[in-house]
Formats: C-alpha cells, sequence, structure tokens
C-alpha cells in the first residue's frame, strides 16, 4: 500500500467508485450530485456522465464510514422524485 494510502485510511479518508444507470441528461447529473451530497461524511462528489450508455461515473470521496446502503437509498429516493427515471449504483 503506498504511504499517502496509509495516512488516507488511518484519517478515515476514502474514495467510492462507482456506475449508475438510468442517467439520460444534465439534470439526472444534478440530482445525482445533489442527492449524495447529503449523505452524512461525503466530502465530495464528481458525477461523469456517459450519455451513450445511459449511465454515469461516480467518485465519491468520504471521511469515516459510508455504506453501500446508504448510496442505494438515497439514490432510490431521487429516482421516487423524479418521474420515469430510476437511478441505480452499478457496484463493480
Amino acid at each position: 500500500m503506498a504511504e499517502i494510502d496509509k495516512i488516507l485510511k488511518n484519517l478515515g479518508v476514502g474514495e467510492l467508485r462507482f456506475w449508475v444507470s438510468g442517467v439520460y441528461c444534465n439534470n439526472c447529473v444534478n440530482r445525482i450530485h445533489r442527492a449524495l451530497k447529503t449523505i452524512s461524511g461525503v466530502e465530495s462528489v464528481e458525477v461523469k456522465p456517459d450519455f451513450k450508455e445511459l449511465k454515469a461515473l461516480v467518485i465519491l470521496k468520504y471521511r469515516g464510514e459510508v455504506s453501500k446502503k446508504d448510496i442505494e437509498e438515497v439514490l432510490s429516493e431521487t429516482s421516487d422524485e423524479t418521474p420515469y427515471h430510476e437511478y441505480k449504483p452499478i457496484w463493480e
């Protein structure tokens, strides 16, 4: 493990990378970004859309702990608020 990774781990800083399906436009990107920022411990969110594949790569940086369940719940709630959209994380 690289020295910076050890330091970040000791500080409780982490990064998650995952895809979200159901991304059709920039409004989707903004909704996903805003929703993920509401999760406790999330420091930054970057959403890189791939509109041809109708998905986006999410790079989420956090301090402490952020669970996949938290992410799934927030995306599900956002989907419920957005007619005809269903945002689902794709874990690799």
